[in-house]
C-alpha cells in the first residue's frame, strides 16, 4: 500500500471522532489528492483502453487497486469521479458485470466504460445500449478528446460500434464444436505443445525455417513470423516476415527436384488479400491443409473481432481467395492466431489468449467437423458456449473421449528432414534483361512446365553426346564395329540440338 493511500485510510478513521462538518471538508479535501494520485497511476491504462476498443485490454488492476478503488467508491457515493474510477479498476481486473454497475452511477464517461464492459461479457444488446446513451449526451468537448485518445484522427467509439455489431452477428452464428481438452503454455513456443502427426505436416519453428530460406531472404530492417507451416513431406514451407513498418507477408518456398529450395514466393500480404482500407497489417500463423487448397491463418484488421482472428481462405490457379473469418468459437474478442487440424488423429487445435493469462496462452483441442452445424440463437448460455466458458459445456453428458486423447498421446514428433539450398537449378537468360535461375522464377505457368521439358531434353542430349564421344574413342582404337552406331547417334544428336533451340526459345516466348 502506498503511503497516500494509507494516509487517506488514516484520516478517514480519525475523521469517525470529529464533527460532521469538519468530517466533510477533510474527506472531500482526501478525496480531490486521493483520485488526484489514482488517476495518474492509471492514465496511460485509460488512453489504452480508449485506443484498444477493438483488441485485448491487459488486466493490470491489482487486488489492492479494486480495494482501494472499491473503499473510495463506497465512501463517496455521489462522487461520479469515484464511481467511475471504480468502474475502471474493475474492468481492468476483468470484473466487467461488476464494473457496470460503478460505472452507470458516475457521469456519461461511464455510459462508454459500461459499454465496452458489456461488450467484453458478449452482451452486444447492452453494449449498444450504453453506447448509444454515451453518443447521445456526448458533449463536442468529450468527442474532441476521444479523437485525440485515438492517436490517428478516428473516433474509437465508431470502431466499438463496429465491434459490436460484429460480435453479435457471430454470436448467431456460433459453430457447434466439441471441445475435448484444453491446456495452458508458454505463450513464446505454444506451437510446440500441438502434437500432430506427420502426415498433418510440421509447424516450423524459427531454426526449421531458418534451415530452409536463406539468410538474404530476409532483410537488416526485417524479421521472421513464427511459426511457419511444412508440409507431409518437407516440400513446401509456408512462412511469413516483416517489415519495418510492421507490415506482415506471407511467403511460400517449394523443394525442388534436385533436393534444393526455390527462390520464395509472395502468396499474399494483408493488403493484398483483404481490402486495401481494411485496416490491418499482419497475416501468419499458416496451417495448410493436405488438400494443398485450403489454409487456415490469423489476420488483424476491421474483419477482425479481437486483435488477431483465425481466417480460412482456398487457393485457385489464380492464389489465395477471399477469405473468410471462422466465427465463434474458435475467435473470441482477444488474440486467436493458430487453427490446425490432424486429420489422422481426428482432432484439431487452436490457440487463444481470451483467458488472459501472464506470458501463456490456451491451446484448446477439439473435434472437427466436415460440416458446418451452428447452434440455434436461442440455445441458452450460448454466450458461455461462444467464449468456451467451460469445455464440459461442449461435449456430450456421458461421451467418452479417452481413446482419442490416447491417439494424441501416442504421437511422436520427429523433426523433419530437410535440405538446405544448393544454389540455381539453371540460367536462362531473357531479352527483356531478366536472368532466371530457378522454377520459382517463371511468372508464367506455361514456361514453367516448357522449362522442365527443355531441361529433360537437354539432359538427354547430354547423354547422347557422352555415348558418342565414348564410340568415337573405340573406333579410334580400332573397333570398327561402332561404326554404324556413331552415325545413328551423330544424326540423332544433330536433330536433339535443333529441337533444343526450338524448345529454349518456346520457354522465353511463353514467358515474355
Amino acid at each position: 500500500m502506498d503511503a497516500l493511500s494509507l494516509s487517506f485510510r488514516r484520516i478517514a478513521r480519525y475523521a469517525s471522532s470529529l464533527k460532521p462538518q469538519i468530517i466533510s471538508k477533510i474527506t472531500s479535501f482526501y478525496l480531490f489528492i486521493y483520485f488526484s494520485h489514482l488517476l495518474m497511476k492509471k492514465i496511460l491504462l485509460t488512453l489504452a483502453c480508449l485506443l484498444g476498443l477493438a483488441g485485448s485490454v491487459a488486466t493490470v488492476a491489482t487486488p489492492l487497486d479494486v480495494e482501494e478503488a472499491l473503499m473510495a467508491a463506497r465512501k463517496a457515493p455521489r462522487n461520479r469521479t469515484a464511481q467511475r474510477t471504480a468502474g475502471d479498476a474493475l474492468y481492468e481486473a476483468g470484473r466487467y458485470k461488476e464494473a457496470i454497475t460503478y460505472y452507470l452511477k458516475s457521469d456519461n464517461t461511464g455510459n462508454l466504460g459500461a459499454a465496452r464492459a458489456a461488450f467484453r461479457m458478449y452482451n452486444f444488446d447492452g453494449a449498444r445500449t450504453y453506447l448509444s446513451r454515451y453518443l447521445d449526451k456526448r458533449t463536442k468537448a468529450e468527442r474532441e478528446r476521444d479523437i485525440a485518445a485515438s492517436g490517428n484522427d478516428t473516433d474509437p467509439t465508431e470502431t466499438l460500434a463496429a465491434q459490436i455489431a460484429m460480435g453479435d452477428d457471430m454470436l448467431g452464428r456460433v459453430e457447434k464444436v466439441t471441445v475435448i481438452d484444453s491446456i495452458n503454455v508458454p505463450a513464446e513456443d505454444f506451437f510446440q505443445w500441438m502434437r500432430l502427426a506427420r502426415s498433418a505436416g510440421t509447424i516450423a519453428s524459427a531454426d526449421l525455417i531458418e534451415e530452409i530460406i536463406s539468410p538474404e531472404m530476409v532483410g537488416e530492417d526485417e524479421y521472421l513470423v513464427v511459426p511457419g507451416y511444412l508440409t507431409e513431406e518437407a516440400d513446401r514451407l509456408l512462412w511469413a516476415k516483416g517489415d519495418a513498418d510492421d507490415n506482415v507477408t506471407l511467403y511460400e518456398t517449394v523443394r525442388l527436384v534436385d533436393g534444393s529450395w526455390g527462390e520464395p514466393t509472395e502468396l499474399f500480404s494483408h493488403a493484398s488479400l483483404f481490402d486495401a482500407d481494411d485496416g490491418g497489417d499482419f497475416v501468419g500463423h499458416p496451417f495448410l491443409m493436405p488438400d494443398g487448397v485450403t489454409l487456415y491463418f490469423a489476420a488483424d484488421g476491421d474483419r477482425s473481432l479481437g486483435g488477431l482472428d483465425i481466417f480460412m481462405s482456398r487457393r485457385d490457379e489464380r492464389g489465395f481467395l477471399q477469405p473468410s473469418n471462422v466465427g465463434m468459437p474458435f475467435n473470441s474478442l482477444y488474440d486467436d492466431y493458430m487453427l490446425a487440424i490432424d486429420e489422422e488423429t481426428g482432432a484439431g487445435w487452436w490457440a487463444s489468449d481470451r483467458n488472459q493469462i501472464a506470458d501463456s496462452v490456451t491451446l484448446y483441442v477439439f473435434i472437427p467437423s466436415e460440416v458446418r452445424v451452428n447452434y440455434p440463437t436461442d440455445t441458452p448460455d450460448l454466450a458461455s458456449l461462444a467464449r468456451i466458458s467451460s469445455i464440459k459445456l461442449t461435449q456430450e453428458d456421458g461421451a467418452d473421449y479417452r481413446a482419442l486423447r490416447r491417439r494424441i498421446a501416442s504421437i511422436k514428433q520427429t523433426a523433419p528432414k530437410v535440405k538446405r539450398d544448393k544454389g540455381p537449378e539453371f540460367t536462362l537468360a531473357l531479352p527483356d534483361g531478366r536472368v532466371i535461375t530457378r522454377y520459382s522464377d517463371f511468372t508464367s505457368a506455361r514456361a514453367r512446365e516448357a522449362m522442365k521439358e527443355y531441361l529433360e531434353a537437354e539432359a538427354a542430349y547430354k547423354a547422347n553426346l557422352e555415348q558418342l564421344a565414348a564410340l568415337r574413342l573405340k573406333y579410334g582404337q580400332g573397333d570398327r564395329s561402332v561404326s554404324g552406331e556413331i552415325l545413328r547417334l551423330e544424326s540423332e544428336c544433330e536433330t536433339e540440338a535443333s529441337r533444343l533451340v526450338e524448345q529454349r526459345n518456346q520457354v522465353i516466348n511463353s514467358e515474355i
